[in-house]
């Protein structure tokens, strides 16, 4: 097992846990969320020995409730999303060890699908928390900006950065959930499908599992409803200007010479390049977006998409085919998962299917109206149940 680096540190004999509603349950910790007495390494070079000393806000919420920590885990440098680490060994990909698992919350990933762990706690400001969990096999949630305490986490992305939770399967996942602030709701069974987008950004295959995933919806009785939002691709794009701006502004605080890996040195360099009124107009886009996401969901329900456009690619590729088309794997890997964080919106990946060829999986996004968490942590029980067994990793 540790072969696949879930856990950059495991406790040796975790405490007894405190009689709550997460009693039993274990916890693997992000190694940018502070567990006191633990590393505390955000992935990097520059806080390789720095040991909290107190616990995030989330942190001793979970352990009151009964959750015992059994390790931090790895992660992209400074949680910002990259499929290596040149400070520490990333988790690997339970179904491929050759293909990415995702990130930046990577080992909590790794960790819960492996069974390391049933809750994974992580940060999420692009899809963070659900990119590892799509790769993983399991579920993926990711709040609204704000809903959950962030203090004493590092935050570099203010206006995008939530804390979210990995799990198995939803009712495990929403036990954390309620925890931290987020009881279940009542939800409208209805899915709107942006069909145009997923014709244009999705391969074959994956256009394959998504429709399969809806016809299982329809017949649990769940509504599905074309309906295209305005500005999807535009909310995406401004959504990495501003993950540029807030990030390149956070890590240019860091000294001169501090030991940042070659990803975050080419990232402060876009940073100093950056225009301010490219961000002042991708902050103005997504909140446009936002308008036009709450005008589509005002009757409830959830915005419906693949996770990813594709299969989880092979770790160092920067490319992927795209049904006969050589295309570069970012932006488009993002399509799907970050205009939730464009309009500060709760969101979750659910696992739906196994590519035949690659053999990863594939799974179902759900993005609600920001502050219908309850309501989507509801509806996305309600889908899970509809949906093919999780597949199984084979290692």
């Amino acid at each position: 097992m540790d072969h696949f680096r879930a856990f950059s540190h495991r406790v040796a004999s975790p405490a007894a846990p405190s009689p709550g509603p997460l009693t039993g349950v274990t916890l693997a910790v992000k190694g940018n969320i502070p567990v006191a007495g633990l590393p505390w390494t955000e992935g990097s070079a520059v806080f390789a020995t720095r040991i909290a000393t107190e616990d995030a806000a989330c942190v001793a919420r979970l352990k009151a409730a009964g959750a015992v920590v059994v390790g931090m885990t790895t992660l992209s440098e400074m949680a910002m999303y990259a499929p290596d680490n040149a400070a520490e060994p990333m988790g690997l990909n339970p179904f491929d060890v050759t293909r990415t698992a995702g990130g930046s919350s990577t080992g909590s990933g790794v960790a819960v699908a492996l069974g390391q762990a049933m809750l994974g706690l992580g940060t999420d400001s692009g899809g963070s928390v659900r990119n590892p969990a799509l790769h993983g096999g399991v579920v993926g949630f990711k709040p609204s900006l704000g809903a959950w305490d962030y203090t004493g986490v590092t935050q570099p992305a203010p206006s995008l950065d939530t804390l979210g939770l990995i799990a198995r399967d939803v009712a495990t996942l929403a036990r954390g959930a309620a925890v931290l602030g987020t009881p279940r709701g009542i939800a409208t069974p209805r899915l709107l499908v942006p069909a145009t987008l997923i014709a244009t950004s999705a391969d074959c295959a994956t256009r394959a599992f998504f429709a399969a995933a809806l016809d299982r919806c329809r017949a649990a009785g769940i509504e599905t409803i074309e309906a295209e939002i305005p500005l999807w691709r535009e909310a995406d794009a401004a959504c990495g200007v501003i993950s540029l701006a807030e990030g390149g502004a956070w890590l240019d605080l860091l000294p001169a010479d501090a030991p940042i890996g070659p990803r975050l040195v080419a990232r402060r360099a876009a940073f100093r390049a950056l225009d301010p009124a490219t961000v002042t107009a991708a902050r103005a886009t997504c909140s446009a977006f936002t308008q036009a996401l709450r005008d589509a969901l005002r009757d409830g329900g959830a915005i419906a998409t693949p996770s990813w456009p594709f299969a989880a690619p092979l770790i160092e590729a920067e490319t992927v085919e795209m049904d006969g088309k050589t295309i570069p794997l970012d932006p488009a890997r993002s399509i799907f998962v970050r205009t939730a964080n464009a309009a500060g919106a709760p969101a979750i990946t659910l696992p739906a299917g196994l590519y035949a060829a690659e053999r990863v999986p594939f799974g179902l996004h759900l993005l609600a109206a920001p502050g219908e968490d309850a309501a989507l942590l509801t509806l996305a029980a309600m889908v899970e149940a509809a949906l093919p067994p999780a597949p199984t990793p084979p290692l």
